[in-house]
């Protein structure tokens, strides 16, 4: 529902006034919140060392540290910098409202307020929290909770499409050679041709995600599927030289040792893209399953070269 609270979350309600604090409890812990109150500025940083909420509501004026003191303390600090704080506050004056945004607080509220408007703020913010923090990190692609949720959500929709494996060939051993700086520098472009390609042949319909290391996933519809897959395989086999020494696309391989401490020559990197088609009735173990299961066998083909997409063709 549009307005509707994200559950579980621990919020702190830092106010000198226990009213208020009563108020936010009572209509937080409708939403099953976790709410503590806290009504003297000295008492906040000691809390913080022993718990870590989701968000902060917090007065500015109050006995002991004020809530710009606390503000700028919070955001200092490693454990607590990305706790979002709201100032919640009778300080009406634009002064106020610049110099807490300044301190980092992410969104002042003025008191009296509205109820209905407060919740409504503090679910935004959260949200956009943890849409943040499911991020890749390094791709700024959406990670494995949110790759789980669209494949529920497609297959709740009862829509046919396929979800995609992409896994990058002889990237370790790139790694190993060349280092992590250079190896960061082709998951990025893996990424971003990925989202270019798919968007390309699929429009809106795609969704591309970022497991871990140099492991992707594409979601489309089914009949994007194969063409979007050609078009990725075919420019990574075309840009991916350019990632290499040119000593080392001359012979076409790099030398290292591989996993079982064995001098082995690899060739260039290329990709293995896993295509199946899920169907309602499955579970996203099971479509994850599938797909490492045929990325394997198309890995382990004798005669590919290069980049290969590979669909399930089995009933």
């Amino acid at each position: 529902m549009p307005g509707e609270i994200l559950l579980g979350k621990k919020v702190l309600v830092v106010d000198d006034d226990p009213n208020v604090g009563l108020l936010v409890s009572a209509v937080l812990k409708k939403y099953n919140y976790t709410v503590a109150t806290l009504n003297h500025g000295d008492e906040v940083l000691p809390f913080l060392k022993e718990n870590k909420p989701d968000l902060i509501l917090l007065d500015l004026r109050m006995p002991g540290i004020d809530g710009y003191s606390l503000c700028r303390r919070i955001r200092e600090a490693p454990d607590t910098r990305d706790i979002p704080v709201i100032i919640l506050s009778g300080v009406a004056e634009v002064d106020a409202r610049v110099n807490t945004i300044e301190l980092g607080a992410d969104d002042f509220i003025t008191k009296p307020f509205d109820v209905r408007e407060l919740r409504a703020r503090i679910n935004r913010i959260l949200k956009r929290k943890s849409a943040d923090t499911a991020l890749n990190p390094l791709t700024r692609l959406p990670g494995s909770p949110a790759i789980e949720e669209e494949v529920l959500r497609r297959l709740d929709e009862d829509k046919p499409f396929a979800f995609c494996y992409v896994d990058a060939d002889n990237f370790k051993a790139y790694n190993d050679v060349y280092g992590y700086a250079k190896g960061d520098e082709v998951i990025k472009r893996i990424a971003a041709l990925l989202v270019e390609k798919a968007k390309a042949v699929a429009g809106h319909d795609y969704f591309v995600g970022h497991v871990g290391g140099d492991d992707f996933v594409l979601i489309t519809g089914q009949d994007a599927a194969e063409p979007a897959s050609k078009a990725i395989t075919e420019e990574f086999d075309r840009l991916i030289p350019e990632y290499y020494s040119e000593a080392d696309r001359a012979r076409g391989f790099i030398t290292t040792m591989d996993r079982k401490n064995k001098t082995r020559d690899f060739p260039l990197m290329s990709l293995t893209v896993a295509i199946v088609a899920p169907r309602k009735q499955h579970h996203y173990a099971k479509i994850v399953e599938s797909a490492a299961e045929l990325k394997r066998y198309a890995k382990e083909l004798s005669n590919r070269r290069g980049s290969i997409f590979v669909r399930d063709r089995r009933i």
